[in-house]
């Protein structure tokens, strides 16, 4: 094969072998062509440290190394994967017409668990309209284009807030299938890609906002008593989130019979003991369970190896 001919070829053989995060639509990740991925490693590796000295165009070198080590990325773990782009697809139900929901992920760091798509957002925004008998009277639902009336037992609109939205995915499926207004929130360092992904669903009825549930605003704080129902999912990652968790469900609620919670909460061994310090404190609070559910998934940054033990995740609705 002359040089020419691999200048080529190698462009192509890396776009080939690129890894694209799953959006939860299927169990695997397919590839373009069945490859041995125990020798890719190894073929990227060799690109990468190759000088391509026979490839005479410095920008077609430099975009083959950058390929190569995108390709060693993708095989190194969801924190080494730079920022991806991708779309999320709520199939539809019985009152509810199928949503797509385009969604940028910046490089997720160890600070930064916001910037993940998680597994138990996606779960919680699929199973909403199965929700629907449980929730607060929602305004209207959206089918086709066809709005029909949901008796509601006052004239408002309904007041939604998501804590710790992350990259929005719950918030905006709320927000689209249903004629209620949204307000996603998360900490500082969240929202500018938060912001960003609500603008571009371009949906009127969503807001975004800052909300640290360890430093809540004062009693003249808009967001007080305001929301008819509060979202929250994967919520729990230090021994010191169901405290500050509850005292921001506290503050934003509804003071109202109809109100409710929503929580999704991935049955994770090492978070045990806080989801039952989360149940313990919203029943301390007044709230009691009213349904509950459980379903099997995966995390998309599992290997193959790993999405065999697929995530245990429950939801856990609450009402006063």
């Amino acid at each position: 094969m002359d040089r020419g001919a691999q200048d080529n070829n190698l462009p192509c053989a890396l776009n080939q072998l690129q890894v694209k995060p799953s959006a939860w639509d299927s169990d695997v990740v397919v590839l373009s062509n069945v490859v041995d991925e125990a020798g890719v490693p190894g073929y990227l590796t060799g690109i990468v440290a190759s000088s391509l000295a026979w490839i005479p165009d410095d920008s077609i070198r430099e975009q083959i190394w950058e390929a190569a080590s995108a390709r060693l990325s993708e095989r190194s773990g969801r924190s080494a994967i730079p920022s991806v782009s991708r779309t999320f697809t709520i199939p539809a139900s019985e009152c509810t017409e199928a949503i797509s929901v385009n969604l940028h992920e910046p490089s997720l760091t160890a600070d930064n668990l916001g910037h993940k798509t998680w597994l138990a957002s996606f779960l919680l925004a699929k199973r909403l309209p199965s929700l629907i008998p449980h929730l607060p009277p929602l305004a209207r639902r959206r089918r086709s284009n066809k709005i029909s009336s949901i008796p509601k037992i006052n004239d408002s609109c309904p007041q939604v807030i998501e804590l710790g939205a992350g990259t929005g995915l719950v918030g905006l499926a709320i927000a689209a299938l249903f004629d209620v207004h949204v307000h996603l929130t998360d900490l500082p360092a969240i929202i500018p890609n938060l912001r960003a992904n609500v603008a571009d669903k371009g949906l009127e009825n969503t807001s975004v906002g800052e909300l640290d549930w360890s430093n809540l605003p004062d009693s003249q704080d808009e967001n007080l008593h305001t929301y008819d129902l509060v979202i929250a999912a994967d919520p729990l990652y230090s021994a010191e989130h169901p405290t500050w968790l509850v005292a921001a469900i506290e503050h934003v609620l509804k003071q109202d019979s109809t109100s409710r919670v929503v929580i999704e909460l991935p049955l994770r061994e090492a978070y045990v003991s806080e989801v039952e310090d989360l149940k313990r404190r919203l029943r301390g609070m007044g709230l009691y369970m009213e349904a509950d559910g459980q379903e099997n998934g995966f995390e998309d940054w599992q290997s193959a190896q790993e999405r065999n033990a697929r995530t245990e995740t429950t939801h856990y609705l609450a009402t006063q």
